[in-house]
């Protein structure tokens, strides 16, 4: 598998615009990082979407 990797030189108007969404982006991935790090034998697996959706 090919993996791409590209840098971003945005403008200070573009930035102001990315700075949210690469934030929520950042969120949404670190989020499923950290629970796979704390997961350990014996646990029950983290809650998925549709359980954290419901409540």
């Amino acid at each position: 598998m090919a993996v791409s990797r590209y840098r971003l030189a945005p403008s200070p108007a573009q930035e102001a615009g990315l700075t949210e969404p690469c934030g929520h982006a950042r969120f949404v991935w670190n989020l499923p990082v950290e629970q796979h790090a704390h997961w350990a034998p014996g646990r029950r697996p983290a809650p998925g979407l549709p359980s954290s959706a419901a409540g």
